[in-house]
């Protein structure tokens, strides 16, 4: 079914479209908790301060002093990698402030300078001047040099919080409803930016860099499941490419924020600042029906129905709303049912660990083909806006791809695509310069495309009362991708990239292979139970759950009776 035709649908109307508009509207100021480290963690150029130095003389008559104390006082470095040298932005000669007056008065020569500047006469900076406007946490706490540890340990810190909060705000999702989940945790971002704004010491900002990491994302999550709860299952991937747009055209206002604002606390505060025209959602936002009908709330159930027939504008019974929504022949077991359904079920288990293991292998792709590319030349916020831009092209080519490819299909080509790419960027480098930067935009392209791609099929292919929790396990795999992918970049000497290239495509491609054994979901019902969901057709597919088909029939009279 074409797109025109999909909007067109009758389960397609002014509530889902109103729905659709106020997820991709939520998702555009994500992008500034989430990429605060870019900002508040930003290193400028800098060099020893020798200002203080340089009052205390007159100037000479053959150059400026500063420029003569300069030369004299900060060593050369030789990058191990490149073999180029450079000034030292961190260590100076100890020269004294008397054999630079000697020189002044004539009594020395510079050559006296050239003996007595050996590498066992260099000391750390005392004091530095950064380049630039931008005022950072690392030049406010001087985060660099000697002290240069801590920015990886918040950026960890971050990374940390954010895969705590995938298991936790998963699990609180699935227990006490997603639109609670979402709005808590979409208004904890924003005071928690708020308070970042004003610590003044690096345990203050650790501490909050972590909560930020705890806050970011989850309602990101929160609203992919309650888009792909409460539209048609044809109409799914369209919700997740509402999320997904909003976040790209966050990414790409980015850019100009950064510019604009080169201080990071007002940075900070415009990100808190922003959040105030969501505290609407509250009355905006409703509850699932698919979670109210698996913990059997039927009064609010039943309102939520009301306010989508009328909205919409259909004279339709509740049944084929019901319908409608994959909730007529299936009703979810209830809170008393135990995570045991999943242990038990080898198909289930199986299927998590693929698909945990496939976030991985994205996430570990996608920021190591961005650590890698830190290094490209231009303006960095250009660079951002370029970043954006990538992003929006990635979640359009994702959602036409799923449409017609399907789920399973679309991830095995995209992340094939990715793999075979990664494996040829060492050899492309001894060819030609420009195939490598085009390899590496096509597997940041992929990688990009398969992000948006998991985050729906994550979601199809596990049951309603687990489905939060279980894509809160899969997003810290996710994490965990994340945290050793520079140890993956990195890991050749001396600038060799062929073993850790091969050993990211490697995982990659296993990933693919993977997926054979992993059902195909496209315009399928969502899983109310662990049996619906092992009913789906897939390679994997022996359980040992112990089904309860003998409640299904009663609990699916029960909820018609009571509405």
């Amino acid at each position: 079914m074409s797109l025109k035709n999909l909007l067109n649908h009758h389960e397609f109307g002014l509530y889902e479209k109103r729905l659709c508009f106020l997820l991709f509207l939520s998702s555009i100021p994500n992008i500034f908790p989430t990429m605060q480290v870019i900002v508040n963690q930003y290193t400028p150029p800098h060099s020893c301060d020798l200002t203080k130095q340089v009052k205390q003389f007159g100037s000479t008559t053959n150059e400026s002093l500063e420029e003569f104390m300069f030369n004299i006082t900060i060593p050369f470095e030789t990058n191990v990698l490149s073999g180029t040298k450079k000034r030292s932005s961190c260590n100076q000669y100890n020269v004294s402030l008397q054999s630079i007056q000697s020189f002044i008065l004539g009594k020395v020569n510079s050559s006296y300078f050239l003996h007595q500047n050996t590498s066992t006469n260099i000391v750390p900076c005392t004091s530095f001047q950064f380049q630039g406007e931008e005022k950072s946490a690392v030049t406010e706490f001087g985060l660099i040099c000697n002290q240069a540890w801590q920015t990886p340990l918040f950026t960890t810190m971050f990374m940390l919080g954010m895969l705590i909060s995938s298991f936790l705000g998963g699990f609180i999702s699935d227990r006490i409803g997603r639109k609670v989940t979402f709005l808590v945790f979409t208004y904890a971002q924003f005071v928690i930016a708020f308070i970042t704004s004003f610590v003044n010491n690096t345990i203050l900002y650790g501490i909050m860099v972590f909560l930020a990491g705890a806050s970011t994302l989850v309602n990101y999550a929160a609203a992919s499941v309650i888009g792909s709860e409460f539209v048609h299952p044809d109409l799914r991937s369209f919700t997740y490419f509402a999320l997904g747009t909003g976040y790209g055209v966050g990414y790409m206002l980015l850019a100009p924020v950064m510019y604009f604002i080169r201080d990071w606390r007002w940075f900070m505060r415009f990100a808190a600042l922003v959040g105030i025209p969501y505290i609407s959602y509250i009355w905006l936002i409703d509850e699932t029906p698919t979670w109210l009908a698996a913990n059997k709330k039927y009064k609010q159930l039943r309102n939520v129905l009301n306010k989508i027939s009328e909205m919409n504008q259909k004279q339709k019974t509740r049944e084929e709303i019901m319908e409608t929504l994959s909730l007529k022949t299936s009703v979810m077991e209830t809170s008393s049912h135990s995570w045991m359904e999943i242990v038990k079920s080898l198909t289930m288990m199986g299927r998590l660990i693929i698909v945990g293991f496939s976030w991985l292998a994205v996430s570990m792709t996608y920021f190591a083909i961005s650590f890698n590319s830190n290094n490209l030349s231009g303006d960095r916020f250009m660079n951002v806006f370029y970043a954006g831009a990538m992003e929006l092209l990635s979640v359009a080519g994702c959602y036409f791809f799923v449409q017609y490819c399907g789920r399973r299909k679309s991830y095995m080509i995209s992340m094939g695509v990715c793999g075979i790419s990664i494996a040829l960027s060492p050899f492309a480098t001894k060819w030609n310069g420009e195939l490598v930067v085009f390899i590496s935009m096509l597997s940041k392209l992929m990688s990009g495309l398969t992000f948006a791609l998991i985050f729906i099929y994550t979601l199809e292919i596990f049951p309603t009362y687990y489905r939060h929790f279980l894509l809160g396990i899969c997003s810290s795999c996710a994490r965990l991708g994340g945290i050793i992918s520079p140890y993956i970049i990195y890991a050749g000497e001396e600038g060799e990239t062929l073993a850790p290239s091969l050993c990211m495509a490697g995982i990659t491609l296993l990933s693919v292979a993977l997926y054979i054994f992993l059902p195909e979901t496209n315009g399928q019902p969502l899983p109310q139970s662990v049996e619906d969901a092992v009913k789906m057709k897939g390679i994997l597919n022996f359980t040992c759950f112990a089904s309860a088909k003998h409640r299904r029939k009663e609990e699916t009279e029960n909820l018609k009776e009571q509405l």
